[in-house]
């Protein structure tokens, strides 16, 4: 929990390449993904054509670093 506040607290300050280049291999530890390929990802495709991601997306809400896109209805607490 504590440290998925501090990457969180970082990923606020620097951005996510920030994330990336300084807690990657904590990430890759905990099995955190921040690059998932949500298109080539079948757990990500509704029946409809339409993105639903999964947990491993950092998309997701129940992702440990979850980021709202701009263009969605987000269905998170933040």
């Amino acid at each position: 929990m504590w440290a998925q506040f501090q990457i969180r607290q970082y990923l606020d300050m620097n951005g996510l390449d920030g994330v990336v280049d300084r807690w990657g291999k904590y990430l890759d530890r905990y099995g955190w993904e921040v690059d998932h390929d949500v298109l080539g990802c079948r757990d990500c495709w509704s029946d409809h054509g339409i993105l639903d991601y999964c947990e491993r997306s950092i998309y997701s809400p129940s992702h440990p670093l979850h980021i709202c896109l701009d263009y969605s209805d987000c269905s998170c607490d933040s």
